[in-house]
């Protein structure tokens, strides 16, 4: 488990309320996160309001996961059934400094889990795009391309095959159960490709493309003008990964996103770390959510 932070954001609109959340990139770039996703909590109140979260208050944590399971055990508010894992609410300032001598005090979970990040986002994303599909995944998934999994279907039918097949529509193979097209399968996992993209007149600038379907669905309609793709990723958590590689290029989102100057070789090294930094967000989600009382 990475090390990251504990923080506390507050809103103009009323002082005792209050947003506390963990992570493993920086606050700054969270609350930022905060205040432009409308459609989570945080976000919603911002656009209720038209006024943004302020942070108050960060300090490092050795296992975020943990410190926030033990802010959460003090505060009576997360006693109150089917919260769902929602971090904004009405409190003291005495009630969230209780909170948060426990969280920096959590250490890090008994017998944390070795499990590889990426592993962990194989298994997010799996699990992800079975739901109302009537398959079930039996067991770990350790390779989405190479290795071969068991399923069952809601018939009772077992097979093995490559989860890949699975996650692209494959359906059960005896009843065809679950069966559904690959457009509908990116639909439900959110996945598109991230371009970095270079201009034959401007050397010195790059930018970055974002766009729903496969590079090849891409080409056939192309969206850039005369930016040409120099690299790309097929990314599941679109909106994520848009915000991860522009954080990785040192302009963290909200902006414009215009063409911005910068070396190609550390464009290109960015483009490189985007999979690994995008699996280890999945996998630190997943790990705060299932550790987090739900009801």
């Amino acid at each position: 488990m990475k090390p990251g932070y504990i923080y506390v954001l507050t809103h103009p609109s009323d002082q005792s309320l209050y947003k506390i959340g963990v992570t493993i990139r920086q606050p700054l770039v969270r609350m930022a996160q905060h205040n432009s996703d409308f459609t989570k909590a945080a976000g919603r109140i911002v656009k209720e309001t038209g006024q943004d979260w302020q942070l108050k208050e960060f300090y490092p944590v050795e296992d975020p996961y943990w410190a926030e399971k033990a802010f959460w055990s003090q505060i009576p508010q997360s006693a109150i059934p089917f919260r769902g894992g929602v971090e904004v609410e009405i409190m003291s300032w005495e009630e969230v400094c209780v909170g948060l001598t426990a969280a920096k005090d959590a250490g890090i979970r008994p017998m944390s889990s070795a499990i590889p990040a990426y592993e962990t986002a194989y298994n997010v994303s799996v699990k992800k795009r079975l739901v109302g599909r009537g398959i079930t995944l039996l067991g770990y998934v350790k390779s989405i391309i190479s290795g071969r999994n068991d399923f069952q279907c809601s018939n009772g039918h077992q097979w093995r095959t490559r989860p890949k097949l699975v996650m692209e529509g494959e359906g059960c193979p005896e009843c065809g159960m679950g069966a559904r097209t690959p457009e509908g399968m990116m639909e439900i996992a959110n996945a598109g490709t991230i371009c970095l993209l270079t201009h034959p007149d401007k050397p010195v600038y790059i930018s970055i493309g974002v766009k729903r379907g496969y590079l090849n669905q891409i080409s056939k309609d192309y969206p850039w003008g005369e930016w040409e793709i120099h690299r790309y990723r097929n990314v599941e958590e679109l909106a994520l990964a848009e915000s991860l590689i522009w954080e990785l290029l040192g302009k963290s989102l909200p902006h414009n996103r215009e063409p911005i100057k910068i070396e190609l070789a550390d464009a290109e090294e960015a483009m490189r770390s985007l999979i690994y930094v995008l699996a280890e967000e999945i996998a630190f989600e997943d790990g705060r959510v299932n550790l987090l009382p739900m009801d």
